[in-house]
């Protein structure tokens, strides 16, 4: 009997954790409305603890994937002739992308201007960009979670509570990014509204959908043995 999809979810909850515990390492990141000193202060106080947060959000976005890759190999086995799996797979592979993207160039950035301290007068310049794009992809963010929806409210791969929940995690992935243009207030892009409550949301799904995969053998997974066994 195959054990992928508890591998899966194994990795699904390794991935929530590293990102929780490489958030913790970065520190009290400032604001990009912080004055330009505070944020050149921050990177360059904090410029270790930026560095092994960044090696420890790299193995969570490999996590993810392999998390993403063992979801929708169970929602493909419930349902081949729908789409929704590759979207899923999709979906997390391009936020994988973007993540890592992110977070090396943030590690990079930092490195560059604390190794260059002439740099960091501009500092806030870079930073407040990575801001504003991370708030915006997560456009892209919502597409594997929107998608997971979709495929278990079809399927009942999981429970229906789930697919509602995923749905949430979608909206709330997507209306921050309307408010990218935001100067100051609670959307303002890097403030915690915007990154923290989607970010915990999307981590509680996942920690969900891992444990349901951790904690039994999906009927849909066993389905291809069964099959086997009986043309044998």
């Amino acid at each position: 009997m195959s054990h992928e999809m508890r591998w899966g979810g194994l990795a699904g909850i390794g991935a929530v954790v590293f990102a929780v515990v490489g958030r913790l390492v970065f520190g009290p990141a400032p604001k990009i409305t912080a004055s330009s000193s505070t944020i050149a202060g921050y990177l360059f106080e904090y410029r270790s603890q930026i560095m092994i947060g960044s090696l420890l959000y790299a193995v969570a976005v490999v996590l993810a994937v392999w998390f993403g890759a063992a979801l929708a190999t169970a929602l493909r086995r419930a349902d081949e002739t729908s789409d929704a799996p590759v979207l899923v797979l999709a979906g997390f592979v391009l936020v994988a992308a973007i993540g890592f993207v992110a977070v090396s160039l943030f590690a990079g950035l930092t490195y560059a201007m604390t190794a260059y301290p002439a740099l960091l007068v501009v500092a806030a310049g870079p930073y407040t960009a990575l801001a504003v794009a991370g708030t915006i992809a997560g456009i892209a963010a919502a597409l594997p979670f929107a998608a997971s929806a979709w495929a278990i409210a079809h399927t009942h791969v999981f429970p229906m509570w789930m697919a509602w929940f995923a749905g949430l995690v979608a909206a709330v992935r997507i209306l921050p990014a309307f408010a990218a243009g935001s100067t100051g207030g609670v959307l303002v892009p890097g403030g915690p509204l915007v990154t923290y409550v989607p970010g915990v949301l999307a981590g509680l799904w996942v920690l969900a959908a891992s444990w349901l995969l951790v904690r039994e053998h999906l009927p849909v997974a066993s389905a291809p043995t069964t099959q086997a066994m009986g043309h044998a």
